[in-house]
């Protein structure tokens, strides 16, 4: 989830702990009926399944988080299958049997499928939610609505008239303010991709358009608060002061948007270029041992080497590269980088010391 924006990451962790409470409900509903002195069938086997089915989909969303959106459609699946058949075994049940009334054995689960439906609208966009909230409601209201139509003497009663409110108009009122919904929903979209478009100016370096300082300390600081592996490169061009001096400051910017390119191609997924300031860069790699860290600065080394600059000619950079190591701090890692870095630039420039 590292290279997840704000709001992906904040989707995730609401959805991780929607599973975590509705599997927690279900545990607790279990233990209640599992309580009762004569519980129902029903009430043994759907709370315990829905448990189980929400702790099976929170784990396969901790070990998958780019399958959320399946994960978000199967838990609603698993809420509709849940909701519908206590709502079509009680009606058929009590239809079956004069001496019985839907009303009287009929469990307190109403207002869970008014939440289910107000998550389908939040989470969902409207397309996709419409036909889900339609089908919630017929699997759902279609039994229990025709029961009490049929039986006026238990429409009438105050559980019956609350149990029409809630699979009736209330259900109906939530399905016209659909497209308000929708409305509410590209608003907050082009706020957040408004907030997304700042954000991302913040952090970037408009010159080279990578990561400057503080974007890259913001990264830095993600990397070091995780207990991933990972490694760091230090690369500063030579004699790039040379360059500004003879061609001017317009070439010299035009040299270090070249090289932030060649840099970046050459990195993969797992690496950061971040402008650490003037012509000096810091590279980090997520994820890689320490004996790997030198060839990767050395692609990068080889990368820079590779073609000429116009109209400068040939380039090439110093480096220093290192890796995390226990009871490292941010800074003993970047001085400890930056300590190579001066070495190669004692050593003759154009290359690479380990540190």
């Amino acid at each position: 989830m590292q290279n997840q924006s704000i709001d992906e990451r904040a989707f995730y962790r609401g959805v991780l702990a929607l599973l975590a409470l509705t599997a927690f409900i279900g545990i607790a509903a279990s233990v209640l009926h599992y309580l009762e002195p004569e519980p129902e069938l029903m009430d043994l086997v759907i709370p315990p399944s829905v448990a189980l089915a929400n702790l099976a989909l929170a784990i396969w969303l901790r070990r998958r988080p780019k399958n959320i959106l399946r994960v978000v459609y199967c838990a609603f699946g698993v809420a509709i299958a849940a909701l519908s058949l206590p709502a079509w075994y009680y009606s058929l049940r009590a239809a079956q049997a004069p001496d019985i009334l839907l009303i009287d054995i009929f469990p307190p689960i109403s207002s869970f499928l008014i939440i289910l439906i107000v998550l389908v609208m939040v989470m969902l966009p409207p397309r996709r939610a419409f036909p889900i909230m339609i089908a919630a409601w017929v699997l759902n209201a279609v039994p229990i609505l025709s029961y009490l139509l049929t039986h006026k003497e238990e429409l009438w009663a105050p559980r019956g008239q609350e149990m029409f409110m809630s699979y009736g108009l209330a259900i109906l009122l939530l399905l016209v303010l659909l497209p308000f919904q929708h409305r509410a929903r590209l608003q907050l979209e082009r706020l957040q991709n408004d907030n997304s478009h700042m954000h991302n100016l913040a952090e970037r370096d408009a010159l080279t358009g990578q990561y400057n300082r503080w974007g890259g300390q913001q990264l830095l600081d993600d990397f070091m608060r995780s207990e991933t592996h990972g490694s760091i490169i230090m690369l500063d061009i030579d004699y790039f002061k040379l360059i500004n001096d003879t061609h001017g400051h317009l070439i010299g910017d035009s040299v270090l948007h070249e090289f932030a390119a060649r840099v970046s191609g050459a990195l993969r997924s797992d690496g950061h270029l971040i402008r650490w300031g003037g012509e000096e860069f810091l590279v980090l790699v997520i994820g890689i041992a320490e004996r790997d860290a030198f060839r990767v600065a050395e692609r990068l080394r080889n990368a820079i080497n590779g073609g000429l600059f116009h109209p400068v000619g040939k380039l090439t950079a110093s480096g220093g590269a290192t890796s995390r190591r226990d009871n490292d701090t941010l800074e003993s890692l970047i001085a400890r980088a930056d300590k190579a870095l001066y070495e190669a630039k004692l050593k003759g420039r154009d290359q690479i010391v380990r540190a």
